[in-house]
């Protein structure tokens, strides 16, 4: 058996057992679990014990995969033609509802990998394994609609071989933020953290870092001959989510006011010092009246924009990155007249429930009222029920219009900070929505 490290643990299948069944109103034929703190509908045949594989939403499901579990909605494309499963030839698994019960993801039996191995000796995956790739057979991915609109960024278009300005151990794209509920171990009670509320906007990157200098002919020559030029410079570097936008030496892109990478770097240009590097996400509109993510204005008027920061670093001139902590952030931006991602807590995790006692104490949410007993050991089951129930699934403060929260980030400080997101299922499923109706997304195609 063949396990390749997955291209990205956010949407790969991961290895776990049933731990709990719960029956649901009106629903004959399937049961509710909870895998990984997302509640999945799955069939009532499955049993407490059972040993699967778990897929997250808005993976894809592969042909291979589909074809040998006879998932396809059109029988032709199964092994068994006489089978027909619930799949669309893309093999999206979407967020969806059965009966008002949200399903948040896709538990299938261990059997459905068998169809990868040359023997039924081999071995399989074990509990907590982790993978896209099995034996060499393609089994998932993330699902990436195809853009519809030419010209839009990540659409196939001619290109032109660059020479690149930037230097290897300088700039920094921010890795992909994993899901919460697949690193809870990671969380201790002497954890320090912060927690904050998530932005559904366009990510943006403006870094002003040492760079290639564009040289003149002479300098060339002189470069050649072997005598010590001046070939590096500070210069301002922009870029969306995976792609710097302004990388080219010496050739500086014309003015677009729909360029909202390089209106953020514009913006903060004069807070950007040498070796700084800004992240964040650009929210409201762009100056054409376009919606960076419709519906959610984050009480911007239409043409305007805010920029919410939620990580800085220095790079110093030999590659080495120091990370701001995220309270460095709060206060850097609220010195400088910027606007930080909204800070929910910032403690230890352990403290996480005593600090929020009154609050849940006294708060409805969907009518319920919470648990509020503190326990004496901290439990990270208990601390992520509690973060969802505080800051998941209500209507987003910050927007004029009603729509729902996208969740939280819970960030572990330290030398080398990590953070996980945890997004709510009212914004799963709308976003299932929308790319069930082809609604484009800058996001996604930068």
């Amino acid at each position: 058996m063949k396990i390749k490290e997955p291209k990205n643990e956010n949407y790969c299948a991961t290895v776990i057992q049933i731990k709990n069944i719960t029956p649901l109103v009106n629903c004959d034929n399937v049961v509710a679990t909870t895998i990984m703190e997302n509640q999945v509908i799955t069939s009532k045949d499955t049993k407490i014990g059972d040993v699967g594989l778990f897929f997250p939403v808005e993976t894809q499901l592969s042909e291979e995969f589909l074809k040998n579990n006879n998932l396809f909605k059109h029988p032709e494309k199964n092994l068994d033609q006489t089978k027909k499963g619930y799949f669309d030839d893309n093999g999206r698994i979407r967020c969806v509802k059965f009966r008002n019960h949200p399903s948040e993801g896709l538990f299938m039996p261990l059997e459905s990998i068998e169809f990868t191995f040359n023997s039924i000796t081999s071995p399989m995956p074990k509990i907590g394994d982790k993978f896209d790739e099995l034996n060499g057979i393609s089994i998932c991915k993330k699902y990436v609609p195809k853009p519809k609109t030419p010209g839009l960024p990540g659409s196939k278009k001619e290109t032109k071989e660059i020479e690149s300005k930037i230097i290897d151990n300088q700039f920094k794209f921010h890795k992909d933020t994993s899901q919460l509920y697949a690193n809870l171990h990671r969380i201790q009670g002497d954890s320090l953290i912060s927690i904050s509320y998530k932005i559904h906007g366009v990510s943006f990157i403006a870094a002003n870092i040492i760079c290639k200098k564009p040289l003149k002919w002479f300098e060339k020559v002189l470069k050649k001959l072997k005598i010590n030029i001046v070939d590096t410079i500070y210069d301002l570097v922009y870029s969306s989510r995976n792609k710097i936008r302004n990388e080219e030496l010496g050739y500086i892109p014309p003015i677009h006011s729909e360029d909202i990478w390089r209106i953020a770097s514009e913006e903060l240009k004069d807070f950007t010092s040498k070796g700084m590097t800004f992240y964040g996400e650009a929210a409201g509109f762009l100056p054409g009246g376009g919606a960076l993510q419709k519906d959610f204005d984050y009480g911007c008027e239409p043409n305007q924009h805010k920029l919410f920061i939620y990580r800085i670093n220095y790079t110093n001139p030999d590659g080495k990155v120091f990370e701001f902590s995220m309270k460095q952030v709060q206060d850097f931006c609220a010195k400088n007249g910027l606007l930080a991602v909204p800070q929910l807590y910032y403690g230890y995790a352990k403290d996480f429930v005593d600090h929020n006692e009154l609050l849940m104490a006294t708060s409805d949410f969907g009518g319920n009222k919470l648990d509020c007993t503190v326990k004496k050991d901290f439990d990270v089951t208990d601390f992520i029920h509690r973060v969802k129930q505080l800051y998941n699934e209500k209507d987003c403060y910050l927007c004029k219009t009603k729509v729902p929260e996208e969740g939280c980030v819970v960030r572990i400080e330290g030398l080398e900070a990590e953070a996980y997101k945890c997004k709510s299922a009212r914004f799963l499923l709308r976003e299932t929505v929308c790319l069930d109706k082809g609604e484009e997304d800058i996001e996604s195609d930068s």
